[in-house]
């Protein structure tokens, strides 16, 4: 595991997260928006594409008891040359406990999910990029911003 200022080992391209949050994220209450197996094929090894809602709160309860979001971004993180995959429980809400990120004995990176609402599992592959960071609201006209329940 890392610090809050340093990416995990494994994880290539970790500058346009670690702008959006000042930190590496822990991604607790995360949720994954989509998760694309790719088998690749003669020039390409298996990968699979994850798509995640991240956010930060900044401890500040608003007038409706909801804490305020101060980060929410879309993040693609693409796993390359997977090796091995447990992945459970996809549904139409994957909220995550986690995102972790370790070292293999054979110099591989295992990310592991980890299980709140939905899907959840592990991911054993030779690295994780970090594809794109992109601002990211949910609300709408009848729907405020972003907030989590205090």
């Amino acid at each position: 595991m890392s610090s809050a200022d340093t990416p995990p080992t494994g994880v290539v391209n970790p500058e346009p997260l670690l702008s959006a949050f000042g930190f590496w994220p822990s991604f607790h209450d995360a949720e994954i928006h989509s998760a694309i197996l790719d088998r690749g094929n003669e020039v390409e090894p298996p990968s699979i594409t994850l798509v995640v809602h991240a956010f930060s709160c900044d401890g500040q309860v608003d007038e409706n008891g909801f804490f305020r979001v101060v980060t929410s971004v879309l993040v693609t993180l693409k796993c390359s040359d997977v090796r091995e995959s447990e992945l459970v429980d996809l549904g139409h809400q994957n909220v995550i406990s986690s995102m972790g990120f370790e070292s293999t004995a054979e110099g591989l990176v295992r990310l592991t999910l980890g299980e709140c609402y939905g899907l959840s599992g592990s991911i054993v592959c030779s690295h994780v990029r970090i594809e794109s960071v992109v601002p990211w609201q949910y609300s709408t006209p009848d729907r405020p911003p972003p907030s989590r329940r205090a």
